[in-house]
This record gives structure tokens, sequence and C-alpha cells, in this order.
């Protein structure tokens, strides 16, 4: 049970952290690297548990056995950690899976918690440019100390007892995840689903207070299917007996599939209603850009006041009698969703380069479609219809670059570059942007494909490819000067966006995440 308390003498509402929970591993951390060189060691480790593109592509054959698997193995590494259900249940738990929007929706649940004064975790992936972006405690990426610290902390205790069969770079996130808010004393966490929801390691979660699905689009379909009824099994896995779940609006065959399965597990299920039905006390200009964020903007103000229901938590101004229903928006709930900020999604970057960067995460038709109509509405608001517009794009996975690239025609767009996700043309398994999914060839074909599908539809092709996103970027610098202005929109995929924005930070000293 949740109760708001006066802000000055708040007691924690979690139970103190149990000894065996926090007791450190029988290793001489003394004797670990300390510092920044300690924190890059602990990332080293960790892209070491990243599966290269050889074996993705070898496992792929066995992926049901490998997704059966998945949850009975993330349990073992818990009891190994000594992190009970008790424990994680007492992390009151908003879970969300989906397609589109999860980010989006778990940030604008966490400001409006936050913005109570609740203590937040939130739990998210990708990362754009530092790993500890993933773990956010009350808005903020966990600190390089803190992250290092508990990774060897959980990196130890693993080794030692699963030598032969260490989690992968995901799942061991999760479990470092859940080991830095328990010892955080957080009062609520925001939990992102990975990949599908069924199988996902995140779902090791037994009683989650409120579970949220997000718009469901295709994507993952390699892994979750290829028509939306089979990813809408896959997402609501996460249903739970007796815990609400809620869900964006979604086409008539993803629905049933919904309803079905929260028929099978006795999930009391409801549809977010549109922004429309509530009644908001003063106009909002959303912290994320783009009107399909008033879909996410719906879920998750659902969300919120169900799970401040299931845990008596007071939320000022806000009526629990509605159920689904809009509701009155009161302003400070008004503040909070203005005040949210999710890098890589609807971001607009000005330089000193007379460049301006427009940068969304979109990889999936409908995201592209909104990304689309959010970069032609900011073209216009800015007054950049006349200047010179470069795409860098870039897809990954089973993606298929044609099936993206059609919704950014109508931009004016006059040129094409794409690269492989790949900060440097050479890797540094130290960095946080380093990622082996992919192979360095498979990328630069994707990029070569995602470039001739661009210049067979355009009446004056003009395509380059380079070898990896730090060459696309000072390619695309050299082509702005103080007489010719450019607009590059940078999206496709969040690795892509996530390395753009590092190397403007780098270059501008611009806090940009």
């Amino acid at each position: 049970m949740i109760r708001l308390l006066p802000q000055t003498n708040r007691a924690l509402l979690r139970p103190p952290t149990t000894t065996t929970t926090i007791q450190a591993c029988g290793v001489n951390q003394n004797s670990r690297m300390s510092g920044t060189s300690r924190y890059e060691e602990s990332v080293r480790l960790l892209n070491s548990l990243q599966s290269n593109a050889a074996t993705i592509k070898k496992l792929r054959g066995q992926r049901e056995n490998l997704q059966a698997m998945n949850l009975p193995q993330c349990r073992k590494y818990l009891e190994s950690l000594r992190i009970s259900d008790k424990e994680l249940n007492a992390l009151n738990i908003i879970h969300v899976s989906g397609t589109k929007g999860k980010g989006s929706t778990c940030a604008y649940a966490e400001a409006i918690l936050r913005h109570q004064g609740l203590r937040t975790g939130l739990y998210t992936s990708p990362h754009l440019i530092h790993v500890r972006e993933r773990i956010r405690i009350d808005g903020e990426p966990v600190d390089e100390t803190t992250f290092a610290e508990e990774f060897f902390h959980v990196y130890d205790i693993i080794k030692k007892e699963h030598s032969d069969n260490m989690p992968a770079y995901f799942k061991f996130l999760t479990l470092l995840a859940f080991r830095i808010f328990i010892k955080m004393n957080v009062e609520v966490v925001i939990l992102e689903v990975g990949i599908g929801g069924e199988y996902d390691c995140t779902n090791v979660i037994e009683k989650p207070k409120v579970c949220g699905v997000t718009t469901l689009d295709y994507d993952h379909i390699s892994i979750l299917g290829s028509k939306l009824s089979e990813i809408a099994w896959h997402k609501a896995g996460i249903f739970k007996k007796d815990v609400p779940a809620i869900y964006s609006p979604t086409t008539t065959e993803a629905e049933e599939v919904l309803i079905s399965r929260a028929a099978s597990k006795s999930t009391p299920l409801s549809e977010a209603p549109p922004v429309s039905s509530y009644n908001f006390a003063r106009q909002i200009a959303p912290g994320i850009s783009g009107i399909h964020q008033f879909s996410n903007i719906s879920l998750a103000l659902q969300l919120v006041r169900t799970w401040a229901e299931k845990c008596e938590f007071s939320l000022p101004g806000v009526s629990f009698s509605t159920k689904t229903n809009g509701f009155d928006v009161p302003l400070w709930m008004c503040d909070a969703i203005e005040s949210c900020r999710w890098p890589g999604r609807s971001q607009v970057v000005n330089t000193d380069r007379n460049i301006t960067y427009l940068l969304d995460g979109a990889h999936t038709p409908k995201s592209m479609e909104a990304c689309s109509e959010w970069a032609q509405e900011e073209i216009v608001h800015l007054k950049k219809e006349n200047v010179k517009k470069i795409l860098l794009f870039q897809c990954t996975a089973d993606r298929c670059p044609s099936t993206l690239i059609q919704y950014l025609k109508p931009l004016g767009i006059s040129q094409i570059v794409s690269c492989p996700t790949q900060l440097y043309s050479s890797v540094d398994k130290s960095a946080d942007s380093t990622n082996l999914n992919a192979s360095r060839d498979e990328q630069m074909e994707k990029a070569a494909q995602c470039v001739k599908s661009w210049n067979e539809s355009m009446d004056h092709p003009n395509g380059k490819v380079f070898d990896c996103i730090s060459s696309a970027f000072e390619f695309i610098e050299s082509e702005a000067s103080p007489s010719q202005e450019i607009l590059v929109l940078v999206t496709g995929s969040l690795h892509l966006v996530g390395g753009v924005l590092n190397l403007i930070e780098t270059k501008t000293h611009q806090k940009l995440v």
C-alpha cells in the first residue's frame, strides 16, 4: 500500500533492502580499477556478452527452444543474486510492451509520477550514447560509479555460479537494473519490454501493478511473426491474473488476440480512450513533439491513474471513479507532460555550422509515417522549405528499406546518405556504442540497399554510402557553408540517431541526451 506523505518527512515506500541482497560477492572489489577506467572495464565486459552476427544467425533455427528457456534461466540468475520475487514485486512495477511508443509512454508515466515526489526507476532500451541511459533513477541515468560498482557485484556472482552459461547483454542489463532499483529504494519502476513480451526476460516479474500495450506494428517479424495477430500474442504475454492491463487502439485482428489472451489469463483489460476525452487544465505542448504522441500520453495517463488506484496513492485533482474514460488532468500533470524529455525521438538540434538536425528513431512503417508528418511540420515551423535537405538513413535486422523509405519521399530531400550504425570504422569494445549484433559486411550491404531503394524511386537519384557514422557525419558537415544551409533528417535506427547525437555532443559540447 502506498500513501502520499508530507514531502518533508516522507518515509521510503519500500522496505529496507536485506543484507543478503546488498552484500558484495567474495571478490576483492578494492582490487578493481577505480573511477572512469573501472566504468570502461564494466562496459567492455558487458559488450563481451553480446552475441555476434554469426552466432545470432546460427541460433535463429533454435529460436523457439531458446525463447522457452529464457525466463527459467533468468530466475536462476535472480536466485544466485539473492533477489526474491517479494523484492521484485515491491518495486510497484508498471510493465509496458508494444511496438511503437513504448519508450515515450514509459517516459511520460515516469515524469508524472516523479512530479509527485516519488523516487522513480525507469528501464528502457536501447541507449543512445551511454548504456547507463537504460537504467534511470529519478529521471537521470545512473552514474558511472554506481553502474560499475553494481555491475561487478552482479557479474562476479553470475560468473562464479554460471560461468558456462553467462546471460546475454540485454538479460544481464535487466538483472543489473533490478539490483540497482532494489538497492536504491525506488518506489515505482516503469519497465519497458525488450522484444515481444511472452518470453522477454522482463516478464520474470510476477505481480506488476498494471500492464500497458502501446501501438502495435510490424517489427522483429523473424522473432514475433509476420501478422499483427501473432505480434499481439507475444505482446500480451505480459498480462497477469487480476492485474489490470490497458492497450492503445489497434486493428481488429490484433485486438481480438489481446482480448482472448486477457480472458485466458483472467486479466482485466481496457482500451485507452482518445486524448480528446480528457479535460486538460490548460492547453499543453507535450515535451516530446509529434501529434502521434497524444496516443502515448493517453496510455500513460491511464497507466498512472490505475497504478495509483492499485497502490492507494493520492494523485491530487485526479478522480478514480471514471475508470478508463478520460478524466480531468490537473495543472501539475500538465506541467509534468510538458517537462518530459525523450532524446532521439522527434528531436531538433541546431548547430553553429548552419545545419539543423531532425532526429527520430523511427524504424517501423507506422512510426516512419509519423516521423515524416512530424518532419514536415518542423520544416514549415523552422522555415526550412528552401534549404538543402539530406536524409541520413539506415535500417537494421530484418527491416526492409523500401517499406520504410517510401514515407519520406514527400519531404523534398535531395540526397540520401547511409552507413552502418557503427560510430567509427574500428570497433572499441570498451565503448558504450559498440554493437556486435550485425556484421560490418551485412550492415554495408543494408546501407547499399537503402541508397538503391531511394534512388530507384527518385527522378534525380543522389546517394552515398559510408563505412561508419562518423564518416557520414563529416561528409554532411562539409556540405554546409555560410551560404549553404542544410537540414538533415536522421532516422531509421535508434543506434544511428544515438551515434549522430554522440558526435554532435562531442563537437558542440551541447548536452543532448
